[in-house]
């Protein structure tokens, strides 16, 4: 095992934190993801090295378990009884090495792919040390904390002629695809308006064998995690950005700390997001990490019908604007279908795994790579430079 003491404290707070989570992709993301359930015929494992053993490895390395073509062979994390705990998760293949150092499990030339499970802010430089050590990279979301960033990782993507994918699973799941395709299909005419939420209670205390003594939890720190839009709000707007198929221009936002009785923090507790997009479409994102009670159910405003996504089922009204006189107009009467998943969000990381198989195998491009993943980035930048400077950010600014 590696000598722990070649590891930066900066590397080490990185390395012991846990996430929350190529080329420009089709624009037809139903299509795009058609082949993500099949196999990739080649008989070849892949072997991946595992960078952060925190909380969200476990998810990951269970959903591994389900994905025959990818065998973990290597974890990384300095915090090393952590790594003997994912390990004994792992149902496929060999004990995987240990490493303290994620550059010299980078330097193994026998995998062929890394994963970052990693908080937020390490983002941007372990992802690109894996994609210039050769290594194909999945990285949790968001894909960075800045556009800046984003920008670099995929500079780094076109120079060395690796694969990124970005864990974002929701456009890998089925109860999200069929909720883009009955938007599709069914609500003929323009997406006007959102809304969209994020109620939850706080964040996981973490156990008290996860940090040493004296390094704080990172998601309470906002320079690591970015705050609530970050952290719980990457999921859902990126879906949204998949729905309006459109690039974000401007943000406005209001986020601050308001619930004194939580954990003490700087990173920012609740957030109300507007978000216009170039084709003239409205987001509205609100979230806030103290709620108690039931979740609220998403939202889609079309010019023909509605469409709102909660509670296992997706409810669709269709109708016309009051006063507007159609000649010969049937209204369709509502409709309310049930969703096959039951857990889109394990079923989700399954299902990009898979796809990430694929592309292993040079079936398939990344789903989604740096592109998609960055217009998430771009909203949730902006919305927190919109809250400290009060005022409306037009995307360009942030590059």
């Amino acid at each position: 095992m590696n000598d722990k003491r070649n590891f930066s404290r900066r590397n080490f707070i990185g390395i012991s934190g846990v996430a929350s989570a190529g080329l420009a992709f089709s624009s037809s993301p139903l299509i795009a993801q058609s082949v993500v359930n099949g196999d990739s015929n080649s008989g070849k494992k892949y072997k991946i090295g595992i960078v952060g053993c925190g909380n969200r490895s476990k998810n990951i390395i269970g959903a591994l378990n389900s994905v025959p073509e990818i065998e973990i062979s290597a974890l990384c994390d300095i915090v090393e009884h952590k790594m003997g705990l994912r390990a004994a998760l792992i149902k496929n293949g060999h004990k995987p090495r240990f490493y303290t150092d994620m550059h010299q499990m980078f330097k193994q030339d026998d995998l062929d792919a890394i994963a970052v499970i990693t908080p937020n802010y390490t983002h941007r430089e372990y992802v690109i040390a894996a994609l210039e050590a050769g290594k194909h990279v999945f990285c949790e979301k968001p894909m960075a904390l800045t556009v800046a960033d984003c920008n670099l990782m995929i500079d780094a993507v076109k120079r060395t002629h690796k694969s990124l994918q970005i864990g974002t699973q929701r456009r890998h799941s089925s109860d999200y695809k069929m909720l883009v395709e009955n938007i599709r299909t069914k609500i003929n005419g323009k997406i006007l308006y959102s809304d969209l939420f994020d109620y939850r209670g706080d964040w996981r205390a973490p156990e008290a064998d996860e940090y040493p003594a004296g390094v704080g939890y990172w998601r309470l720190d906002q320079s690591k995690s970015g705050g609530v839009v970050y952290e719980m709000g990457a999921h859902i707007i990126d879906v949204n950005n998949w729905i309006f198929d459109s690039e974000p221009v401007s943000v406005s936002s209001i986020q601050g700390i308001n619930n004194l009785s939580l954990r003490k923090r700087d990173s920012m507790d609740h957030a109300g997001v507007l978000v216009r997009y170039a084709n003239d479409a409205l987001m509205n994102y609100g979230s806030n990490v103290y709620n108690y009670g039931a979740a609220a159910a998403d939202t889609f405003f079309g010019v023909n019908g509605s469409v709102q996504m909660g509670s296992g089922q997706i409810s669709i009204k269709y109708g016309n604007p009051k006063g507007v006189a159609q000649q010969g107009l049937v209204i369709p009467k509502p409709e309310l279908i049930s969703l096959p998943g039951g857990n889109p969000e394990g079923e989700g990381v399954i299902q990009e795994l898979k796809h990430f198989a694929l592309v292993l195998a040079g079936k398939e491009k990344a789903y989604p790579d740096g592109y998609i993943a960055r217009q998430t980035v771009q909203i949730c930048e902006a919305s927190v430079r919109s809250a400290k400077e009060r005022r409306e950010i037009d995307v360009k600014e942030l590059g």
